[in-house]
C-alpha cells in the first residue's frame, strides 16, 4: 500500500468513529430514555385495556420523533453553539449541518406518517410540538420563563398526549393534569440548564430567565415549576380514577425529592459564576434521573409494579453509564467570550428551518 493510500485509509477510519460518536452525542440518551417512559405512560393510561402492540408502536414512534427533534434542535441552534458550545457535533465539524437537517426531517416525517396511519388526531399534538420547538429556537428562548414553558409543553406534554392518541380516539380529559405536570417538569429542567449556561447565554445576547432576572430569579422560577408540577402529580390517581399504587407513591415521592435536591444544590451556589457552573452540573444530573422517575410513577398506575420498577432502574442505569461529557451539562464559555459584548460574539443569526416533532429538545 502506498503512503498516500495508507494515509487515506487511516483518515477514513478516524472519520467513521468520530461521525458515529457525533450522532450518539446528538441523540442524547438521557432525553430518549425519558421520552420512552412518557410515551409508554401516555399510551397505557389513555384506555382501560390498551393494546400492548399499540403501546409499543407509540413508544417507537415517540423515540423516532424525539430523535428527529434532537437533530433539529442542534441544527436550529447551531449559530449560537458556534460560540457557546463549540464542542457540540455541528460546531466542531464532526456532524455536517446538512446531515443533521436530513435526520431531523426523516425522523419527523416518519413519526407523522405513522401517527396519521394510526389516528390523525395525534397529528394535532405533533404539530403543536413542532411549533413549540421551532418557536423556542427562533424567538421564545429570549422570552424568559415562557420559553422554558414552551419547551416543557411541546416536549413532554405533547409527547404524552400524542402517544395517548395511539390507544384512544382522543386523549381523555383526565390525562391533561399528568400531561401538564410533565410539561412543568420540562420547564423546570430548561430553567436549570439555563442557570448553568448563564454566562454563555449572556455572551451571545440571549434573554433567558437567569440573564433577565439573575440566578435568584431562575431559582424562584424553578421552585414554582416544581411545586406546580408535583401539586398536579398527586391529583392524578383521583383524576384518572385509579388507586395510588405503592409504586406510584414511591416513584413520585423519589422524583419530588430529586427536584428538591436540585433546587437546594443550585441555591447553594449563590451567584458566583465558577461555583454556579459546577453545582448546576450536579443538579442537572439529578434532574435527568427525576425525568425518568415521574413518568415511571404515572405508568405504575396502570402497569405492574415490578416491570415499571425494572424499567425505571434500567433508565437510571443508562444515565449512570452515560459519560459526563454527553450529559448535556451546562457549558462554561472561555474567559474571552465572557468578557466580550454580545454584539461582537459569534456569527450573526441566520434564518433556518427544519421539521421537528414532539420531543424534549430545548437547550
Amino acid at each position: 500500500m502506498t503512503s498516500a493510500g495508507a494515509t487515506a485509509g487511516a483518515t477514513a477510519g478516524a472519520v467513521r468513529p468520530s461521525r458515529t460518536a457525533a450522532h450518539l452525542a446528538t441523540l442524547r440518551p438521557y432525553d430518549l430514555v425519558a421520552v420512552l417512559m412518557v410515551a409508554a405512560a401516555g399510551a397505557a393510561l389513555a384506555a382501560p385495556h390498551p393494546d400492548p402492540a399499540l403501546v409499543a408502536l407509540a413508544v417507537v414512534t415517540a423515540l423516532t420523533a424525539g430523535a428527529g427533534a434532537l437533530y433539529g434542535a442542534d441544527y436550529l441552534t447551531r449559530h449560537d453553539d458556534f460560540t457557546t458550545k463549540p464542542d457540540r457535533p455541528i460546531p466542531s465539524g464532526r456532524l455536517p449541518a446538512a446531515t443533521a437537517r436530513s435526520c431531523a426531517v426523516g425522523g419527523a416525517l416518519t413519526a407523522v406518517l405513522v401517527t396519521a396511519a394510526v389516528n390523525w388526531h395525534g397529528l394535532l399534538f405533533v404539530t403543536a410540538a413542532a411549533a413549540g420547538q421551532i418557536g423556542y429556537a427562533r424567538w421564545l428562548k429570549d422570552r424568559g420563563w415562557w420559553g422554558d414553558l414552551a419547551v416543557g409543553l411541546s416536549g413532554w406534554t405533547c409527547s404524552l398526549l400524542s402517544a395517548a392518541a395511539f390507544t384512544a380516539a382522543w386523549p381523555p380529559a383526565a390525562l391533561w393534569p399528568p400531561a401538564l405536570a410533565l410539561g412543568l417538569q420540562g420547564a423546570f429542567g430548561n430553567t436549570l440548564l439555563a442557570l448553568g449556561d448563564h454566562d454563555a447565554d449572556r455572551a451571545v445576547g440571549r434573554r433567558t430567565v437567569p440573564v433577565r432576572f439573575g440566578p435568584d430569579g431562575a431559582r424562584a422560577a424553578m421552585a414554582g415549576s416544581a411545586l406546580a408540577c408535583y401539586a398536579l402529580a398527586v391529583t392524578v390517581p383521583d383524576v384518572l380514577h385509579r388507586p395510588p399504587t405503592a409504586a406510584f407513591t414511591t416513584l413520585t415521592a423519589a422524583a419530588a425529592l430529586l427536584a428538591a435536591a436540585a433546587c437546594l444544590l443550585s441555591d447553594a451556589a449563590g451567584s458566583r459564576p465558577a461555583r454556579l457552573f459546577g453545582v448546576s452540573v450536579r443538579a442537572t444530573e439529578l434532574h435527568f434521573h427525576e425525568r425518568v422517575l415521574l413518568p415511571a410513577g404515572l405508568l405504575a398506575l396502570t402497569a405492574g409494579a415490578l416491570p415499571v420498577l425494572c424499567a425505571a432502574l434500567a433508565g437510571s442505569c443508562v444515565l449512570a453509564l452515560t459519560p459526563r461529557s454527553m450529559l448535556g451539562a451546562p457549558h462554561r464559555p472561555a474567559p474571552d467570550q465572557r468578557s466580550r459584548p454580545p454584539s461582537s460574539v459569534g456569527p450573526p443569526p441566520v434564518s433556518s428551518s427544519s421539521a421537528v416533532s414532539s420531543s424534549p429538545a430545548g437547550r
